[in-house]
């Protein structure tokens, strides 16, 4: 991933505001008519096969000495869309990413073997998902604050199940139908130092930063269009 600045590098990002059209309840909204026939289990495997021809090893060690974090970008196949696990951060004194969207993940720990093995322990910690082998590392993300590194690997399960939020680091936690990602009436500004960064609405919080960063590295794999374009 390149190593551009991005203002989620800034505790105060978490004071952020959303600006433009807000689309309540519209992840919920189903997506299977313009697929046709198509399943929602066939249109997951096309996806997890790209995913792993273009996406790099899931033992792929990062470059970087500093600090390492990885996140978990978890697919399942839900009633009439591909489903993603999306949480919302605790917000925290100190946490550049309080109170902010993203997929679960966090630090590197001295027993983690590798940064797929954190991303599969941190969504155990964070909301009791037991995820089986990482398929594809789908980018990393350098931090110019405190020279750090995040990783984000793809898993899937065979079906959306149950989350149970940690209150001390998830708010909240729920599946996110893919379709309310790609849909162009999500797409939605987040104004943060005066300044309008690119987000997608979801359920009227704003997913933006180094998740929407990561999430457009995934619809590149994937061949897919996120509703920022």
């Amino acid at each position: 991933m390149a190593s551009e600045q991005h203002p989620e590098d800034h505790p105060a990002a978490a004071r952020a505001r959303i600006s433009g059209p807000h689309h309540l309840g519209s992840a919920q909204r189903p997506t299977s008519g313009s697929h046709g026939a198509e399943s929602v289990a066939d249109r997951l495997s096309a996806v997890l096969e790209r995913l792993v021809e273009h996406g790099a090893a899931p033992d792929t060690a990062p470059a970087h000495r500093g600090w390492q974090a990885a996140t978990a970008l978890v697919l399942a196949p839900g009633e009439q869309d591909i489903e993603v696990a999306i949480i919302e951060r605790t917000r925290r004194e100190g946490d550049r990413w309080s109170g902010q969207l993203a997929f679960p993940g966090g630090r590197r720990e001295a027993p983690d073997r590798t940064l797929a093995e954190t991303a599969a322990r941190e969504t155990r910690e964070e909301v009791g998902l037991v995820l089986g082998p990482a398929l594809t590392q789908v980018g990393q993300h350098r931090a110019r604050v405190r020279s750090g590194i995040v990783a984000c690997y793809a898993f899937v399960l065979d079906q959306p199940r149950p989350m149970s939020p940690d209150p001390g680091e998830v708010a909240s936690a729920w599946w996110v139908p893919l379709g309310a990602l790609t849909d162009p009436d999500n797409a939605t500004t987040l104004r943060y130092a005066g300044l309008p960064f690119p987000a997608i609405d979801v359920q009227g919080r704003a997913l933006w930063g180094l998740t929407l960063t990561l999430l457009e590295r995934f619809a590149e794999l994937a061949d897919l269009q996120l509703a920022t374009g």
